[in-house]
């Protein structure tokens, strides 16, 4: 038999980029990477309600990862040849 505390439950970290815009309608895209999130038993990373407040999140990749183009990047940098 194993004992409890060869049995305690690791608590896992994670680092995630999330990807959001202004809520409740912003229209340019920003990236955030957040760090040593806890991760629930189902594999879910925990993003605090501190983060998510007034931001509309629209993805959550794993790692940190750079954004080399968005959408919102486009549509800015585009001019009206006249």
């Amino acid at each position: 038999m194993k004992s409890e505390s060869a049995e305690a439950v690791q608590v896992q970290n994670a680092t995630v980029t999330v990807l959001f815009y202004d809520a409740p309608a912003g229209l340019e895209m920003y990236n955030a990477v957040l760090t040593d999130l806890q991760v629930s038993q189902s594999g879910r990373v925990m993003i605090p309600e501190s983060f998510r407040r007034g931001k509309s999140i629209i993805a959550v990749l794993e790692g940190e990862c750079t954004i080399l183009n968005s959408l919102g990047e486009r549509v800015y940098s585009q001019r009206t040849v006249g």
